[in-house]
């Protein structure tokens, strides 16, 4: 699946993925379950537990999964982002 709004509300069951592109800014949290994120070319591992947010800070494709589901991810695209 792929997204591409400003503003989404994802509900994903556990071990679902989704993808994000041109994602700089974007503010990414876990409104319930534990996600985990990954950004092509970069070698951390970001894991949110419900009410924690990650500001995506490189242009790369991301992938989101659910590693405890369901999980609500609740993303807002960073201001002056098409």
């Amino acid at each position: 699946m792929l997204i591409d709004t400003a503003q989404t509300r994802l509900l994903l069951q556990r071990g679902q993925t989704c993808s994000l592109a041109r994602a700089t800014a974007a503010r990414l949290c876990s409104a319930s379950g534990t996600l985990w994120i990954t950004m092509d070319h970069d070698m951390r591992d970001i894991v949110l537990e419900p009410g924690q947010c990650f500001t995506v800070d490189r242009d790369e494709q991301l992938t989101i999964s659910a590693l405890s589901g369901p999980a609500v991810l609740h993303l807002h695209r960073g201001e002056g982002r098409a």
